[in-house]
């Protein structure tokens, strides 16, 4: 309400569900993933999406409250459909509602602290450009934009579909097959051979999942360096905002590798390791996104890649020595 002053009371209400819809809906897109539903996500984001056009275009008459209204109900439909699936599958005959998560055994800080450090690395560069006076932008109440930052980061984030595709794949089925049946065995008490080939085949699947992301995110940004000036002559857009779209690409690229890194250390359960490392992206990103505001605009886009880089690479030289101690830390430190 405090950053949208002027506008009135529904359409600082619509705003206000719409920030918790979509904070629900990505909750409700974490359980669909476990329960590996990959098409029943993509059919319900689609119908919803289409229902929100719908709806927009019905109430369009209404100005923005008409506007933000269809997205509100669009996402109420999505978060309903969601719920839906995820009571069925992890609650059959439960109890509807159940507050068990605020039981102190149940409340794990660290995670919390994960999730608001990893998000912060990755939007505080956009907040530093938004409220930067040079590269800010005034859209409605307190809300800013920086149009000479945010199309490039818009059009990066589309270059990394094909490696989070990749990412699923390998890292979300591939490794956590081997991980299964490595700690099945060593609960249900393997032989260390058979024990060691599993970890090894572990070792293996995260190998070909970077090295296939890496490759899939090159081809990217290729194919970006080529197809780029005509993209943006397509969309009307200045060519000014090559360079920063060419680091941005890179940057997005990057961003997937580590993603994927932070998630082989939580089925590792290595929190503390994961907090070390989203501590130093924000830190980096902060302090790298300073010097680059600081000298100008031939530098934009390098602090958020160049914070990721180090942050990648400070994750594969930490994912590499856990590996090499996973049979110690999982016999010996239990």
């Amino acid at each position: 309400f405090t950053l949208l002053p002027d506008l009135g009371l529904l359409y600082r209400l619509l705003m206000l569900s719409g920030l918790v819809l979509m904070c629900a809906v990505w909750i409700m897109t974490v359980f669909l993933s476990g329960m590996k539903r990959y098409k029943t996500i993509v059919i319900l984001f689609a119908s919803a999406y289409a229902l929100i056009v719908i709806i927009a275009l019905w109430l369009r008459p209404y100005g923005l409250e008409g506007l933000l209204a269809g997205f509100v109900l669009g996402h109420l439909v999505l978060l309903a459909g969601m719920w839906i699936l995820t009571v069925r599958e992890f609650n059959p005959h439960g109890k509807l509602i159940s507050f068990d998560f605020l039981h102190h055994e149940k409340i794990y800080p660290s995670l919390m602290a994960i999730g608001l450090l990893y998000n912060l690395g990755i939007w505080i560069d956009k907040f530093m450009f938004w409220y930067f006076p040079p590269t800010s932008d005034p859209i409605i109440g307190h809300l800013r934009a920086s149009l000479i930052y945010d199309l490039p980061v818009f059009l990066s984030y589309l270059s990394i579909i094909p490696g989070m595709a990749v990412f699923l794949v390998r890292i979300e089925t591939d490794f956590v097959e081997f991980y299964d049946k490595f700690y099945d065995a060593v609960r249900g008490g393997g032989s260390l051979e058979y024990i060691e080939s599993m970890r090894d085949e572990m070792v293996y699947s995260i190998q070909q999942g970077l090295s296939e992301i890496g490759k899939i995110q090159t081809l990217a940004v290729l194919v970006t360096f080529v197809a780029g000036p005509s993209l943006l002559q397509w969309l009307g857009i200045s060519q000014l905002y090559l360079p920063l779209l060419y680091v941005q690409v890179i940057g997005a690229g990057l961003q997937v590798g580590l993603m994927a890194i932070l998630n082989v250390f939580f089925y590792l359960d290595e929190r503390r390791i994961v907090l070390f490392l989203c501590f130093e992206f924000v830190a980096l990103n902060i302090l790298l996104t300073a010097l680059t505001l600081w000298f100008g605009a031939a530098l934009y886009g390098y602090g958020f890649a160049v914070s990721v880089l180090i942050t990648l690479t400070t994750g594969l030289a930490l994912l590499s020595r856990q590996l090499n101690r996973l049979e110690y830390e999982t016999f010996m430190l239990q």
